[in-house]
């Protein structure tokens, strides 16, 4: 599953660099289009989640797991069908009115550009009618997920996304030669349904076969309904959330699309760990909160921080560091400019910061859904989008200059995220009576020293680098490849000279892919229930 994420993570930034130099981002000659695809092309995920997208990732998979654990297959998939048909009716009734009003959506979101913009509006308007069909697809990519993971099948999951991305990275490239807008809305939205379409031959090999089902008086639709409500006032504050962030960022040119672009950056490390632990977690939470095991819970959850953190606070003091030349090396081609880097790369280094927050407080999200308890998670979610959007107002009013203003967009997420992260382990603890803390806080401990001797050396590297090659592409590629490796050494040496135990758990993964049989492997001190619990 991680192979086949940073795969499809690595194709998504191929695709980024490409959209990124062939459509600019702050220049007049590319008309503004970078802004007018970016907008549209997530304005069909904010509508998605907004209405169903967050509601099938967190509560299918629990309630169709119950239904398969305590009763049988047979209602399990009535079930399933009657939610996809929910689904389908409730998502097509409103993607048709979204695309007739598809003028609205768009100045719903420009209205402070005070018209300033209005080649952006007209070309985003124009991709929207087209985009805005992707969020069927979403939907029914949302239920073939949800099957495929609640059958322990993550695989397909995580490289369906690198269909989407090469059908995008096709789409640009024609542009590149043939640049009319028909070909960047058509191809935008041909890459989500070949993501979705990919899935369903293996959906098929789990038994799934489509009914036309619609019990609503069924116990698990209407605790489906019912667990649905706060999940639904989750998705929609943090949807009101971008929503400001998208209304600020367009009265700066290439604002929309430096953040949307930092935002995908910032994903890669989160996208290719982090979700790959939530993901593989999230069944097995799900099956033990039903069998009310709180032990193997805090085990569980203990073990789901410890390698996140592991993975994710270097990765984060790396790009902080790296942030600059990262940016330069993938997208200052064609029509990105060096101003374009400028902004990028200090909206990314905001990000960072708080890449860890962010990702603990995603995992220990999914706890609360696995547990069924869908309340928690709006109420908190509910302070911190609130604190959000203030300190976003606060940030972009208060920097003068366009490039802080959005990086202050970033900071005001990094800043939220990080009482975020705090506000909900801490409510988890009280919950569960603990969270093995002693351990994650000797395992943090030696996570953030091993990443701040790293961090000396990727920076020490890094600016040896610059004075040993002249400017030129070989710089660039010694700036960037040279301290990442020389970092990740370092980091994994004084990891394993501090001993921690997660570093077992890499050398047993990396052991594996060498062909070595799992009989061959050292414990490491790991416990073997929590070594096969996640990582194989």
């Amino acid at each position: 599953m991680t192979v086949g994420t940073g795969i499809s993570r690595i194709t998504g930034f191929v695709r980024t660099a490409l959209l990124a130099s062939v459509l600019g981002m702050t220049g007049l000659a590319t008309r503004e289009m970078a802004d007018s695809f970016n907008l549209a092309n997530i304005t069909p995920n904010i509508v998605y989640d907004m209405i169903l997208g967050g509601i099938l990732a967190s509560l299918f998979i629990p309630i169709f797991v119950e239904y398969l654990t305590t009763k049988d297959e047979e209602e399990a998939w009535y079930v399933a069908n009657s939610i996809f048909n929910i689904m389908l009716i409730l998502l097509s009734l409103v993607t048709l009115a979204l695309c007739i009003a598809s003028p609205y959506v768009i100045k719903a979101q420009t209205f402070l550009s005070h018209g300033t913009r209005a080649q952006m509006e007209k070309n985003a308007i124009f991709l929207l009618r087209f985009f805005i069909w992707e969020v069927l697809f979403y939907g029914f990519c949302a239920i073939y997920t949800g099957i495929l993971n609640s059958y322990k099948h993550f695989t397909i999951p995580a490289f369906a996304p690198i269909a989407n991305n090469i059908v995008v990275v096709a789409t640009l490239a024609i542009y590149r030669y043939h640049p009319n807008i028909y070909v960047l809305a058509i191809g935008g939205t041909c890459g989500v349904v070949a993501m979705t379409m990919i899935q369903y031959p293996w959906v098929r090999q789990t038994g799934f076969r489509y009914r036309f089902i619609l019990d609503l008086k069924h116990p698990a639709i209407r605790k489906f309904m019912r667990l649905a409500v706060p999940v639904f006032g989750y998705v929609f504050i943090n949807q009101i959330g971008l929503w400001v962030v998208n209304i600020l960022a367009t009265q700066v040119r290439g604002g929309i699309s430096a953040f949307q672009y930092a935002y995908i950056f910032f994903q890669l490390p989160y996208g290719i760990i982090a979700v790959s632990i939530i993901t593989a977690l999230f069944p097995s939470l799900s099956e033990q909160a039903v069998k009310s095991d709180q032990e193997k819970v805090r085990k569980s959850v203990s073990l789901g921080i410890r390698t996140t953190a592991f993975v994710i606070i270097p990765s984060s003091v790396g790009y902080a560091l790296l942030s600059k030349p990262i940016v330069r090396l993938l997208l200052e081609h064609l029509n990105f400019r060096t101003r374009d880097t400028e902004m990028l790369a200090r909206v990314l280094f905001y990000f960072v910061l708080g890449l860890f927050f962010f990702s603990i407080f995603m995992l220990i999200l999914k706890v609360f859904y696995s547990m069924q308890d869908t309340r928690t998670p709006t109420i908190v979610a509910a302070i911190i989008i609130g604190l959000n959007i203030g300190l976003d107002f606060l940030y972009f009013y208060t920097f003068k200059s366009d490039v802080m203003k959005v990086a202050g967009l970033a900071l005001g997420n990094t800043t939220a995220y990080v009482i975020g992260a705090i506000l909900i382990w801490e409510v988890l603890r009280r919950r569960l009576g603990s969270l093995d803390g002693k351990r994650v806080a000797v395992s943090l401990f030696k996570t953030c020293l091993a990443s701040t001797v790293m961090g000396l050396v990727v920076y020490g590297t890094a600016k040896a680098s610059r004075a040993l090659v002249p400017a030129s592409l070989g710089e660039e590629l010694l700036e960037v490849f040279l301290p990442i490796i020389t970092g990740a050494l370092t980091y994994l040496a004084v990891a394993t000279i501090l001993r921690s135990e997660e570093i077992g758990s890499l050398k047993n993964l990396l052991l594996r892919f060498a062909g070595r049989k799992q009989s061959e492997i050292e414990p490491q001190g790991k416990e073997p229930s929590e070594k096969n619990g996640i990582l194989y």
